[in-house]
């Protein structure tokens, strides 16, 4: 599962540099909420952010707000709507987006990679539909290089669906509150593989609710209790506490550079007594510029995070982990 996902946005301060040291969300190696359990806890991918990625990590990614061609520079961390370029902006956007990344990090944890710091090419396709302030979407984890592959799709860590419903409303001039369900399984775990999976089709569900702010910087705080929905993913249960800033610059035209830093912390809630609390803090920075083409974009990234451990001799190799990817996606308005 990864890495004890609990049982991605990415670098201590994300990286700080590659990101200042958000999204994400969010995605991952089997971290579970119980001590790590190499390669079988299951864990579902990053928070899904709002708006299109930007800097943010692998992970979940609502479609962007509508927006007219071109598309926009989407928010740093997925917290801010994003103005329309011109014109009045279509009441519907469908948006198709596939990541390519070095690696899966959700949570500050390397969900794909045999250990913390290794990489692991992976592909992270979405579809989102956004409906004024309501979205619905998928978004799909996938591990294509590393021998741990199919242990790892046993495990229920590989071959990730989410399933995203996500809604928003303004509460004031520069304030955003939204509230979202993030719902994860894994159709081809093996609940008896060399390396098993909890349950023979590993789910959970996360309910969260996240508050927005644009001033200087865009702040975010997002709140989410992620929950096994099964006996054997019940430990990996967790309440997500998640701060973040992102500043976006612009550089030329449509083009702009935009930074994230978020942090988070884990409470676990289903340990078993004695059960260690690994990854419960994380950080993660993130630095990604869109280039859009009309209603295409194209978003390189650098990603960095660092988690805590709760192991015996962990150094810092096992807490942290920097690695780069590339969306490329499409909005439709109707």
């Amino acid at each position: 599962m990864r890495t004890m996902k609990i049982h991605s946005m990415a670098v201590f301060g994300l990286c700080l540099a590659p990101a200042l040291a958000a999204a994400a969300d969010e995605p991952a190696v089997p971290a579970a909420a119980p001590a790590p359990v190499a390669a079988a806890e299951p864990a579902p991918a990053a928070e899904p952010p709002p708006g299109t990625p930007a800097a943010d990590p692998a992970g979940p990614v609502p479609a962007p707000a509508p927006v007219a061609a071109p598309a926009a520079v989407p928010a740093d961390t997925g917290a801010t709507e994003v103005a329309p370029a011109s014109g009045a902006a279509p009441s519907t956007v469908v948006n198709l987006d596939v990541e390519g990344a070095s690696a899966y990090v959700w949570r500050g944890m390397n969900l794909f990679g045999e250990n913390q710091n290794t990489q692991a090419f992976s592909v992270f396709p979405s579809l989102t539909a956004t409906f004024g302030g309501l979205s619905l979407g998928y978004w799909g984890a996938f591990q294509l290089s590393g021998d741990n592959k199919s242990d790892k799709v046993d495990s229920g860590v590989g071959a990730e669906t989410d399933l995203i419903a996500k809604y928003s409303a303004s509460l004031a001039e520069n304030l955003t509150a939204y509230g979202m369900l993030t719902y994860w399984i894994y159709l081809a775990a093996d609940d008896k593989a060399p390396v098993p999976a909890p349950e023979a089709t590993p789910m959970y569900l996360e309910p969260g609710v996240g508050l927005t702010y644009s001033t200087a910087a865009d702040l975010g705080l997002y709140l989410g209790y992620y929950r096994g929905l099964q006996e054997g993913t019940k430990p990996y249960s967790f309440l997500y506490i998640n701060p973040s800033v992102g500043k976006t610059l612009p550089l030329s035209g449509d083009i702009a550079l935009a930074l994230g830093l978020s942090g988070g912390y884990k409470v676990y809630t289903n340990l078993a007594d004695g059960a260690p609390k690994d990854y419960a803090l994380d950080l993660t920075a993130n630095v990604g510029a869109t280039f859009p083409f009309s209603d295409m974009y194209v978003t390189p990234g650098i990603h960095a995070a660092f988690v805590t451990r709760d192991i015996d001799g962990s150094e810092f190799a096992d807490e942290f982990i920097a690695w780069a990817g590339v969306h490329v996606g499409y909005n439709l308005g109707i």
